[in-house]
């Protein structure tokens, strides 16, 4: 039965195990295990109660091999049954394996506080066992607490330091994934392709392209850069640092190629303005399909929608849209709905993207659409649909802020300032808290954050009075600041010195000020840029003979010698 269950084959375990006339604890045992080890853990479930009702009794084999489907199905009733049962035998609440995989289940299924108290109880707290709890608070976004559960570990393994280096990436704490990663190094533990297939992702959102290329070189010697998902995460790396060639010099080397992959270099092209490109991607990877190769998913489509969004290739969008099912076999879900509107939006047919999103499928999730429409609402200046879009996204999403935000924007593009007061106001009211602009940039070693406004960086003073300077020289070459896109009501010159805090500025500003003459500029940033931004960096890239590459939220914007590969469509 093992053989088989190791080998996949789990029916014909099942159908040797019945044939078992004495059917004893540990052939139970093997069962359900694996059961659990190949994902049916229904069956497990199943299996454990067919064995109470024979009259075996389970020991922690047992449990440690059923409460993973718990914890997977996230059914809590069922594994507090489990865990009622242990303590009624003692032998089994002190069985570190039990006590990892109940800390597991309750920590997946949000109990962590319930988690935690078995894991008090234990005595005998083995490696796998902290890391349980550790993830758990993790996967809550308590980064403070899984680190002080990390700093009383006596002995730590990689899984250890993974487990922290993930939820650091996941909880957005970059520099501080960044810093684990480091200190494991410099405890003599090597990274594996789980450990960088993790901290890759927080080099692409901080840009952070010296450090990314540390990481690869590292891949190469030690014989991890062929693994699949790592060559993936570098794909993707090398695309969000803007560094579309090599992105695509990884994928063309890959001799193995995952649906990921391809969702991801499509991605990266469609990102970076290169409809085309990305379509003929799309277009080979569905002829290899033909042949055996990786087939097209709902993620691949959200991919190629997204492409067709940021280049305007509208009739193309739809023409797929309409073909899903009978080319691709693919059936249409909400988030591609919403690609669609956003396709629509982004080319200024708001009307016709309204009219899509409300012949929606009633049972669809409409949030996805209802953003992407809000947002064109912001791009084309409609406040009419804008508002119908911002009331039903916040009835449904009251907490979230850039929908108060992108109303408040509406409403300010057209000189509605008592309405757009009254957004902020509303949001005051409600505790709702805007997310403050953030940007990155990497310098040497490290990579710097600057906030909006901020004024706690070292340089800060020298980058504003920079600024102030660059300024001038940008209104003799013509740029008008665009104070529409400050939200409060004050004069003009007040607006023009809040314009200039805006983090992508302070980045660009630092970038030349401590590069030499003609180095790139690499900028990203955590919101989508606003129009003052990105008309300010067209001229300061002209005047500072620079190309700036800015990744904000949405796509790639190249600035090389006054104009944007956008085109300034975004």
């Amino acid at each position: 039965m093992s053989m088989y269950a190791r080998m996949g084959r789990v029916d014909e375990a099942k159908g040797l195990f019945k044939l078992f006339d004495d059917r004893n604890l540990v052939s139970w045992n093997t069962m359900i295990s694996s059961l659990s080890q190949n994902e049916r853990f229904m069956e497990a479930l199943v299996f454990l109660q067919l064995m109470v009702r024979e009259g075996i009794k389970p020991d922690g084999v047992t449990f440690a091999s059923v409460l993973p489907a718990c914890s997977c199905l996230e059914m809590l009733s069922a594994g507090k049954q489990i865990h009622a049962y242990a303590l009624r035998n003692g032998e089994l609440i002190d069985n570190s394996f039990v006590g990892s995989a109940l800390v597991d289940m309750y920590c997946n299924c949000g109990q962590v506080e319930s988690g935690h108290r078995v894991f008090e109880r234990i005595l005998d707290k083995r490696i796998g066992l902290w890391n349980a709890m550790i993830t758990g608070y993790s996967r809550m976004g308590k980064m403070e607490i899984s680190k002080s559960i990390f700093d009383s570990m006596e002995v730590r393994d990689v899984v250890s330091w993974n487990t922290m280096i993930t939820g650091y990436v996941i909880s957005g704490c970059f520099d501080q994934a960044l810093e684990m990663l480091q200190g494991m190094r410099l405890a003599g533990f090597k990274p594996n392709s789980v450990t960088l297939m993790t901290i890759l992702p927080g080099c692409a959102w901080m840009a952070a392209l010296a450090k990314g290329k540390e990481i690869h070189a590292y891949a190469i010697r030690n014989g991890l850069a062929s693994d699949v998902t790592v060559g993936s995460a570098l794909v993707d790396m090398y695309a969000k640092c803007g560094c579309l060639n090599l992105s695509r010099r990884v994928f063309t080397g890959m001799t193995n190629k995952n649906i990921i992959t391809w969702n991801v270099i499509i991605m990266a092209y469609g990102m970076h303005g290169q409809g085309d490109e990305a379509l003929k991607l799309f277009q080979d990877m569905a002829s290899r399909a033909k042949f055996g190769g990786v087939k097209p998913n709902e993620i691949t489509l959200i991919s190629v929608f997204a492409a067709c969004s940021h280049s305007g290739f509208v009739d193309e969008g739809l023409r797929i849209f309409h073909s899903m099912k009978a080319d691709y076999g693919i059936e249409v879900t909400a988030d591609h709905y919403a690609c669609v509107v956003d396709l629509l939006g982004r080319a200024g047919q708001v009307e016709q993207a309204y009219e899509l999103l409300n012949a929606m499928p009633s049972g669809f999730d409409k949030i996805g659409a209802w953003s992407s429409l809000l947002g064109a609402c912001r791009l084309h200046q409609k406040v009419e649909i804008g508002e119908i879009a911002a009331e039903s996204l916040i009835q449904l999403q009251p907490d979230v802020d850039s929908h108060y935000v992108l109303l408040s924007n509406i409403y300010a593009s057209v000189g509605m300032w008592e309405k757009a007061m009254g957004v902020r106001k509303r949001m005051e009211e409600l505790g709702v808290k805007k997310e403050a602009g953030c940007s990155w940039i990497e310098y040497g070693d490290e990579v710097h954050r600057f906030l909006a406004g901020d004024m706690s960086h070292p340089q800060s003073e020298k980058l504003h009075g920079f600024l102030e300077l660059l300024y001038e020289r940008m209104k003799k070459e013509g740029y008008v600041p665009d104070t529409s896109c400050v939200l409060h009501n004050v004069g003009e010159d007040e607006k023009e010195i809040l314009l200039c805090g805006h983090s992508e500025k302070l980045a660009i500003a630092f970038g030349i000020l401590n590069t030499p003459p003609g180095t790139t500029i690499r900028v990203a940033k955590n919101l989508r840029v606003c129009n003052d931004c990105h008309t300010a960096s067209k001229y300061i890239s002209k005047i500072e003979e620079r190309d700036i590459v800015l990744r904000d939220v949405k796509r790639f914007h190249h600035f090389r010698n006054g104009t944007c590969s956008c085109g300034d469509y975004w």
